[in-house]
């Protein structure tokens, strides 16, 4: 009986520090948000390879227990490096992180990506989905020069969507248009009225609390206050619409910048807000953009905690 009770007390140890400067220390379930660097991506990100076992290694030194790994597929397909045969090397990127992922199946996540405005792009996702390890889909509004005012652009978004209802599977959007230009509300009121709809019953993670990082601008809290307001008013669109912190708290982010992310966050409910760290995370480690997030932003223990034990049920 002695062991059976001492035992949770243990655990709970584990996971809240009695550290002073960091008095309730609580590690993320999961990582949603993280990539490798295959051998064809490294001179491209100018980065050392980092596979599925050196990513594993950080997750432990975090005391994180699984990642999302979100193939970077679509970004041969970006037309302004000029690469030969995209869609092969799309499709070898897809394929070498299902060879990574599906090596350390128990950690880690993988999500297939493509860009959109590809012809090949529909049928590489629907391929991808079948290799081993591989549960969701990446879509980098960004990186494949897609921008939702545009209809054309929209279209293609929306067939992306069309298939992950179909498949029901999860959809991880960046949602930042290319170069941050025309870029905003009305972006998030589209995604909102045109891009859910056609995929209900799908789990929806937006990145970067809606733009990109590092950091958390003004960009992002345009978009954020769409969404936020959406939360306010319980839109059942966004049942199954969460949010990643990857890399918008840093070292460098101001005072009124944490304010206005503990206060999106709060708008959201907790329970819409994922962890994740990206590849280059704040402070250089997963271990220490953790740490940042965790001492910076002002939340309370219980609203750290609900953060921390997300777990989406494309992750359980």
């Amino acid at each position: 009986m002695r062991i059976t009770l001492i035992a949770p007390a243990l655990l709970l140890a584990a996971c809240v520090s009695t550290n002073p400067g960091d008095p309730f220390r609580v590690e993320p379930l999961v990582d949603y948000h993280q990539h490798l660097v295959s051998p064809a991506f490294a001179p491209i990100v100018k980065l050392p390879v980092r596979d599925g076992a050196a990513l594993v290694r950080e997750l432990d030194s975090a005391g994180i227990e699984r990642a999302v790994v979100l193939s970077v597929g679509y970004s041969f397909s970006d037309e302004r490096k000029g690469l030969i045969d995209p869609d092969r090397l799309t499709r070898e990127e897809n394929d070498w992180t299902s060879s990574e992922v599906a090596k350390n199946v128990s950690r880690l996540i993988g999500f297939c990506s493509a860009n959109p405005l590809r012809l090949a792009a529909l049928a590489e996702l629907e391929r991808c989905l079948g290799l081993p390890g591989m549960s969701g889909i990446k879509l980098h509004l960004g990186n494949s020069g897609i921008s939702l005012r545009d209809p054309a652009h929209l279209a293609v978004v929306q067939g992306v969507f069309g298939l992950s209802q179909r498949r029901g599977v999860p959809v991880l959007v960046h949602m930042r248009a290319r170069g941050g230009s025309d870029y905003g509300a009305e972006d998030a009121r589209i995604f909102l009225d045109q891009v859910l709809p056609v995929a209900p019953g799908i789990e929806v993670v937006v990145a970067h609390l809606g733009a990109s990082g590092p950091g958390y601008t003004p960009q992002n809290d345009e978009v954020m206050a769409v969404f936020a307001a959406a939360a306010e008013r319980k839109d059942p669109r966004i049942d199954k619409l969460y949010f990643d912190v990857a890399t918008n708290v840093t070292e460098e982010t101001t005072p009124a910048e944490l304010q206005l992310v503990a206060q999106r966050i709060r708008q959201l409910g907790p329970a819409h807000v994922l962890y994740g760290s990206d590849l280059s995370p704040p402070g250089g480690s997963v271990r220490r953009g953790l740490e940042i997030f965790r001492t910076k932003v002002q939340l309370t223990k219980e609203e750290f905690e609900q953060i921390a034990n997300n777990r989406l049920r494309f992750a359980r």
